[in-house]
C-alpha cells in the first residue's frame, strides 16, 4: 500500500538534496482529480491505498553545495486540516528531518519559496519566547513577485496564514523571476499555472542534472492521463502547459526529478517509452 515518502538524499555532482518529510494527506481520488472518474482509476489500482485513497506526501528540501545550504519549501507545519470533501492533511515532522541532517537552522542562508499554498509555507515561522520568528533566522527569502501579490494581504485558507507567514516575511522577502542563478548551478525556472507565481528549480552540477517540480505534478498518474488536472491548480491549462513543457528535459540522460507530493518516493526519473511518458522512482 502506498505511503508518505521517507527522508532520502540523492547526490547531483558535487551537490546533496535531501527531502524532508513534515506530513501528508489522504484524499478523496477524483476529488483532487476533477477531470477523473472512478473508473479512471481502475487503471491506477496500486496508487490507492486499501480504502481507494491517495496518499500524498507533504514536505521541503534542503539542498547542500560546498559553499551553500538552501531550504526549499516548509512543509504544511504542526497542524491538521480537513478539507471537506477531499480529506484530511497534516505535517509536525519537518524541523525533527531537518535535525536528523546535521545541519543547524542558522546555517540557512537562503529559503526558496516554489509558491505560497499552504503546505509549502508552513514552518516559515516558529514561537520563540512568545513571538513568530522566522524559522531560518540568518536566511534570504525567496519568490516571486506575482505569488506574493497573489496572496498578500488576504486569508485564503489555502494560502499563507497572515499571521504565521505574510507577516514575518512582510519586507523581507526578495522577488525572483525565471531565469535567476540562485547560487553557481540553481536556476528558476518560471512553471505558472497551479498558482500564477508558481517556479521550479534546475539543479546542475559536474554534468548531473535534478529537475525539483514542486506542484507542476501531483501524481505518477498524470503522466498517462495528460487531462487530469489539480483541484488547486488556479489556471489548469497552464498548469498543463508548464506540465507538458517539462517532459522531454525531465527526460534526458543523466537527469534525475523530484515531484513533492507523490507517494513512496519522490525521487525517479523519467523516460519516453514508445511515445510514453513512464515514471521510474528511485530504488
Amino acid at each position: 500500500m502506498p505511503q508518505t515518502a521517507p527522508l532520502r538524499t540523492v547526490h547531483v555532482g558535487s551537490f546533496s538534496i535531501t527531502y524532508l518529510p513534515d506530513g501528508g494527506g489522504v484524499v478523496v481520488p477524483t476529488a483532487l482529480f476533477p477531470a477523473s472518474a472512478e473508473g479512471g482509476w481502475d487503471r491506477h489500482q496500486e496508487l490507492l491505498d486499501q480504502d481507494g485513497k491517495l496518499i500524498t506526501t507533504i514536505g521541503g528540501f534542503l539542498i547542500q553545495t560546498p559553499e551553500r545550504k538552501i531550504i526549499v519549501d516548509t512543509g504544511i507545519g504542526p497542524v491538521s486540516i480537513d478539507f471537506p470533501g477531499f480529506g484530511p492533511f497534516s505535517g509536525g515532522r519537518f524541523l525533527d528531518s531537518f535535525t536528523q541532517t546535521g545541519v543547524d537552522r542558522q546555517e540557512i542562508d537562503t529559503v526558496i519559496f516554489t509558491h505560497l499554498h499552504l503546505d509549502h509555507v508552513g514552518w516559515t515561522s516558529i514561537e520563540e519566547d512568545g513571538q513568530r520568528v522566522l524559522t531560518f533566522p540568518n536566511a534570504k527569502h525567496l519568490a516571486t513577485q506575482i505569488e506574493w501579490e497573489t496572496w498578500a494581504g488576504g486569508d485564503n485558507p489555502a494560502g499563507p496564514h497572515p499571521d504565521t507567514v505574510q507577516k514575518p516575511l512582510d519586507g523581507q522577502l526578495i522577488f525572483i523571476q525565471d531565469g535567476d542563478e540562485i547560487a553557481p548551478g540553481i536556476t528558476v525556472l518560471q512553471t505558472p499555472g497551479h498558482t500564477p507565481g508558481h517556479i521550479s528549480l534546475k539543479i546542475e552540477s559536474e554534468g548531473q542534472i535534478l529537475y525539483l517540480v514542486a506542484d507542476v505534478i501531483h501524481n505518477v498518474a498524470q503522466f498517462e492521463e495528460m487531462d487530469w488536472f489539480v483541484a488547486f491548480d488556479m489556471d489548469p491549462e497552464v498548469a498543463r502547459q508548464s506540465r507538458e513543457g517539462l517532459y522531454e528535459a525531465l527526460s534526458q540522460p543523466n537527469t534525475l526529478v523530484a515531484c513533492n507530493h507523490f507517494a513512496d518516493e519522490i525521487f525517479g526519473r523519467l523516460t519516453n517509452e514508445d511515445g510514453r511518458w513512464v515514471w521510474h522512482p528511485l530504488t
